[in-house]
């Protein structure tokens, strides 16, 4: 055995394999506690648009009772994810407070007679992605409203 330590082939291995330890071993500790800086720069998107379209309504609207709820469906038309923060609901009017559909107004009956609440909204502060659609229900009901009858008198 005192044979195999003395030869000069092995003592020539132990001090290559010697110095690729240490080797190695500085030049992880350079790599480990190393510094260094630099500068970079990002830029934000801007807000996408949304389109909403309602559903069939469902429920019978007296005055004072009954209601009737509407399924609308709100898509993310943007070219990237936008945050749903919120969905509030009016009924459309137009000149002398008349209810409108499809921009034309409905003669003798008036948005003031209507009241329109969200009620159930389950996506408010999501992250819809692009082309992704989101459901909130609105729930409309008519106010009691007093009507006056007039009487002609026939002479």
């Amino acid at each position: 055995m005192s044979k195999l330590f003395a030869t000069r082939r092995w003592i020539a291995i132990v001090g290559i394999t010697a110095a690729m330890v240490l080797a190695g071993g500085s030049a992880a500790y350079a790599y480990f506690t190393s510094t260094g800086s630099g500068t970079g720069s990002a830029s934000v998107g801007s807000a996408g648009s949304w389109s909403v379209s309602a559903g069939s309504p469902s429920g019978t609207i007296y005055p004072g009772s009954g209601s009737s709820v509407i399924t609308f469906e709100i898509t993310n038309n943007g070219s990237g994810d936008e945050q749903y923060s919120s969905a509030s609901a009016t009924v459309n009017s137009g000149s002398g407070g008349a209810v409108t559909v499809g921009g034309v107004a409905v003669t003798g009956c008036l948005a003031a007679w209507f009241n329109a609440t969200v009620t159930t909204d389950p996506h408010l502060n999501e992250d819809v992605q692009s082309g992704n659609t989101v459901q909130a229900n609105v729930k409309v009901t008519m106010l009691l409203t007093r009507t006056t009858t007039r009487t002609l008198a026939r002479a």
